[in-house]
């Protein structure tokens, strides 16, 4: 069983050796690539073990390889995302990567792994796209290196393949195979150039070290040696001056110190600490030649995996144990300034310097369903799922399917039976021949049960593996087995017999059919106890707000390209159906709410329906991801690639979030047709004199790309207190003539009607909510902003015309430079096509369309605005609004934050409650809870720091604790801001 894919249970630590290849034996090998898009998760981080990194020779890059099928690049120094290599892949392992490496210059990295070519891609740092491809090795890639100077790549390979050896030109965009060596016996582990790039050491399975020159031709074979009663080597790291080697152990906790030019051991290097599972795989060497470091599966008796870390080259103190992680310790790499970088199987990496102190950790966004069991409990029709610990918020440890949202687990749903009647399954937990009834299951070679659950009549017998599902039956005949998409922690059966549902590595809680066990239903529950995405086989989605990110649809492109990745909500308009998911559980999948599916216009095998609807994908191609610059202009070049039938029809920009105005298609110089279906053009954008965060989108017919994004770096400017980002991050806020002010104008359209003419759809405070947040930010006139124009509608002045004429009003009157708050309090209902309409105060229930306020009308004025927008919705009222007859209304407000505050459309939504939620209001507290929180903060308690200013950013954490706490958690508040957002103040305070 996979060592970095499992931790000793919290009461026993178990002695468990591994190899860090252990993945590739596991069942579901590669096979032809898939041609229909598949359901993918995107969580912002990886969500299997991180198995390779590197970095580039300044370490302002940092590449990671997953076998989640993603290689990632981030930011150095932040820790930021810059962009996600998605290779070629089909079902299996294919597309599966174990091996990566970054030039020296950081312009280009290698990555490799599993794949039906056994290809290794040269890869474009800066946007994820292949530039090159080496195809036909014999077997899987372990391993990548290139040679100090970057003009050479070094594959190791699986099996007895050995290494080979590839010469670079035009920035590998060509490469020549020179010559390797094949003869080995064993699978490549590792390989270490010397500094000077004139010599090559590599490890093998096979027990031996093998030493190389590095000649004109490639690699001649000087010496190959074993390890001297310290294991089988495996990760290699020469000193800074090239004299020395250390070498780590797959199976032993200790790291031979060797004498490089001759492979023989000068010293052997053990912790002075006692621990367990005493592995230490991976190793590196500091800049300064001072510390050697490695680890692995090297573990302190409390069963945290640990750095070891030998002072003075090894040759003197003993070693310090840092505690880092809580899985595997996959990578090391030592950077120039001194700083090291890990990885682990967590999935997890960071950076430490040089004295051990963290200064980065990225981590992963995955709940953890490990040591689980007696808690993984199930509703009896499998509705319900209980999968962590009870929080001290009392919400976020178990979710309702029904009522799409986090829930508390009722006291009578079930753990996993291991008995029931006469059926009994024993020795099943990290056992390969788990019982029934006494008789031995056989399972395929590699495979390990992890965990098994009885149904509750006793005839039937569910056991996960760590890559298959199995059914049996009470005489342990197996009736079905399934590939598993992640290693499965936990298994249980529903007491009615009709669902097993099993909790995954990577985060996913998944249904399926007990008769043929095929899947019908995924939850993801983000870490953060907030977002959740939930989806069907054929990618009819429900999701939180912000959680429709979480998923999307992998489209490949052949096997000489990256894929395409498309979030789900993408595809919204015929793809978001929350009704039909609440119903899955009841009816399944091919019976569930048939007119939804009909009305829905996708055929329930969705994956072949997006290739129909497809939006652009559009990158930057230069600059580079983060520019510095001085200029007041940059001149992005943009490819932008669309379907066939469906060619781009404009460019969007927004710059710091703001809508900025760009020339049409045909206007922009089109420099040339890159790959098939691709256009790159020249597109010129005003930066304001603030660091810019830069998002370009394309759009056709079927809708909008995904953004790309650029990060252009200001020279630092003083500015007065009131003149800060609200005044200066948008390209109109470049300069004035000497007096002018240039402080924003703050426009506020608030709405709110308590008094319906519908006598049976009343409100007590939705009226007052909105007099009295427009009263308060009058009082900021002067300050922050220069002018504070506010239209108020209350009650018989919120009639439907009234509140389309204040739509208008602000967008004709908001400039650039502006801050927009749009403010709405009453009811608001979904119809039976889940359109949202608010509620005006002359509606007519029975004739919706024609009375209510689309949200068309509502998004359109916000997307449009050319400065900040701020979108506060308090319209899930509880209220007598659905028992007008018209049962087929519903109050679900997730669509519409979901839609504004997708990074195209640019508008911070505060919603007064998540999902189907009520919002509640009070005598007591004289407002409703939302505003009396919004309130509140405005004025100063959101000020935590006492800087003076309340920002967004600040709002939202003291409104989401303060109305949960009003409402003693029966009411969520929730914050979402569009990526390319950054924190500006909203109001200015007392110091």
């Amino acid at each position: 069983m996979p060592r970095e894919s499992w931790r000793p249970p919290r009461t026993l630590l178990v002695l468990f050796l591994c190899s860090l290849l252990s993945g590739l034996l596991l069942a579901g090998g590669s096979g032809a690539q898939e041609a229909t898009p598949s359901l993918r998760l995107e969580t912002g981080a990886h969500v299997a073990p991180i198995r390779a990194t590197s970095m580039d020779r300044d370490g302002r890059y940092v590449v990671t390889a997953s076998e989640d099928k993603t290689a990632r690049v981030w930011d150095a120094g932040s820790g930021a995302l810059l962009a996600v290599f998605r290779p070629p892949s089909a079902a299996g392992n294919d597309g599966k990567l174990y091996a990566v490496a970054m030039t020296p210059d950081g312009s280009t990295f290698a990555a490799a792994g599993w794949s039906s070519n056994n290809d290794i891609y040269l890869v474009r740092r800066n946007d994820g796209q292949i530039i090159h491809r080496i195809s036909g090795l014999p077997d899987v890639l372990t391993h990548l290196s290139f040679s100090p100077d970057g003009t050479m790549l070094v594959a190791g390979l699986w099996g007895k393949q050995g290494v080979r050896l590839f010469l670079g030109a035009d920035g590998w965009s060509s490469a020549r195979e020179m010559q390797g060596d094949a003869d080995f016996s064993d699978e490549a582990n590792a390989t270490a150039w010397s500094p000077d790039g004139k010599s090559l050491i590599v490890s093998s399975a096979d027990g031996f070290l093998r030493a190389y020159e590095v000649t004109s031709k490639g690699l001649k074979l000087l010496s190959r040696d074993t390890l001297v009663g310290t294991g089988i080597p495996f990760g290699l790291a020469f000193s800074p001056d090239g004299q020395s080697l250390a070498v780590g152990t797959a199976d032993q906790g200790n790291v031979a110190l060797l004498d490089a030019r001759t492979l023989k051991q000068k010293k052997q290097l053990s912790p002075a600490q006692a621990g367990l599972s005493r592995s230490l795989s991976v190793v590196a060497w500091s800049a300064d030649g001072k510390r050697i470091y490695a680890a692995g599966t090297w573990t302190t008796v409390k069963g945290q995996f640990a750095l070891c870390v030998w002072p003075d080259a090894g040759m003197g103190t003993p070693a310090s144990v840092i505690p880092l992680t809580s899985n595997t310790i996959t990578a090391l790499h030592a950077t120039r300034d001194g700083r090291l970088l890990y990885a682990s199987a967590d999935p997890a990496w960071g950076i430490l310097a040089a004295d051990g102190q963290p200064l980065l950790g990225i981590g992963n966004n995955l709940l953890d369903f490990r040591n689980l069991r007696s808690r993984f409990r199930l509703a009896g029709d499998a509705s319900g799922v209980a999968f962590r610990e009870a929080r001290p918020a009392g919400t976020g440890e178990a979710f309702d399917i029904r009522q799409l949202a986090w829930a508390k687990p009722g006291k009578e749903w079930q753990a996993p039976r291991t008995m029931s009647g006469r059926t009994n399954i024993d020795n099943w937990f990290e056992r390969q021949r788990p019982l029934i009834n006494g008789k031995a299951l056989t399972l395929d070679a590699g495979e390990w049960s992890l965990s098994a659950s009885v149904s509750r009549d006793g005839e039937h017998v569910a056991v996960a593996t760590n890559h298959k599902l199995h059914l049996y039956d009470r005489n342990g005949r197996e009736l079905w087995r399934t590939a598993a998409p992640a290693t499965p922690w936990q298994i249980n059966i529903s007491d009615d017999g009709r669902w097993i549902a099993a909790a995954f590595s990577d985060g996913t809680l998944r249904w399926y059919r007990q008769p043929d066990g095929s899947e019908q239903l995924a939850l993801f529950p983000h870490a953060d106890g907030r977002r959740w995405v939930m989806w069907t086989t054929s990618g009819h989605f429900a999701a939180s707000p912000g959680g429709e990110g979480l998923v999307g649809w992998q489209v490949e492109r052949g096997p000489a390209q990256a894929a395409d990745f498309f979030p789900v909500s993408r595809f919204r308009a015929e793809y978001y159906r929350p009704e039909l998911i609440a119903e899955v559980i009841g009816k399944g999948i091919g019976k569930a709410t048939p007119t939804a599916l009909a009305d829905s216009g996708v055929h329930p095998t969705g994956g072949k329906a997006i290739l129909e609807r497809l939006p652009p994908t559009v990158r930057i191609v230069s600059p580079d991801a983060q520019s510095i610059t001085r200029d007041n202009e940059v001149k992005l070049q943009v490819a932008v690639r669309v379907p066939e039938d469906a060619p781009a029809t404009q460019l969007r920009a927004r710059v710091n979030g703001q809508l900025v105005t760009l020339p049409a298609l045909s206007a922009l110089r089109n420099m040339r047709t890159k790959n098939k279906g691709e256009s790159i053009f020249e597109v010129p954008l005003s930066l304001p004199m603030l660091d810019a965060q830069i998002l370009l989108f394309a759009e056709n017919k079927h809708g909008v790309s995904s953004e790309a994004a650029l990060t252009v770096k200001r020279p630092p400017i003083e500015l007065p207190r009131e003149q800060d980002q609200a005044t200066l991050s948008t390209p109109a806020g470049q300069s004035g003539p000497a007096g002018v002010d240039l402080r924003p104008n703050l426009y506020v359209l608030a709405i709110g009607v308590s008094k319906y003419q519908d006598p049976s759809i009343q409100l007590e405070f939705a009226a007052k909510d909105s007099t009295d947040l427009s009263n308060f930010l009058k009082t900021q006139e002067g300050g922050l902003y220069r002018k504070v124009s506010v239209r108020l509608l209350t009650d018989s002045g919120a009639k439907r015309d009234d509140v389309l004429d204040g739509l208008e009003w602000i967008r004709r009157e908001l400039t650039a430079r502006d801050v927009a708050m749009v403010f709405i309090a009453g009811h608001g209902v979904n119809d039976s096509d889940s359109t949202y309409y608010f509620l005006p105060q002359d509606v007519n229930i029975k004739s919706l369309k024609r009375t209510g306020v689309i949200f068309t009308e509502i998004r359109n004025t916000l997307v449009s605005l050319p400065g900040k927008a701020m979108f506060f919705i308090d319209t899930c009222h509880a209220g007598n609004v659905l028992g007008t007859g018209t049962r087929s209304l519903r109050m679900d407000t997730t669509a519409v934050v979901n839609e504004l505050s997708s990074a195209d459309n640019g508008v911070i939504v505060f919603a007064a409650a998540t999902g189907r939620q009520y919002a509640q209001e009070s005598p007591d507290w004289g407002n409703g809870a939302f505003t009396k929180a919004i309130l509140e903060g405005l004025r100063g308690q959101a000020d935590y720091n006492k800087s003076g200013r309340i920002t967004h950013k600040m709002l939202d954490l003291y409104v989401s604790e303060r109305v949960k706490g009003l409402t003693e958690g029966a009411q969520s508040p929730v914050t979402i801001v569009p990526s390319g957002v950054p924190d500006f103040p909203l109001v200015l305070g007392k110091r």
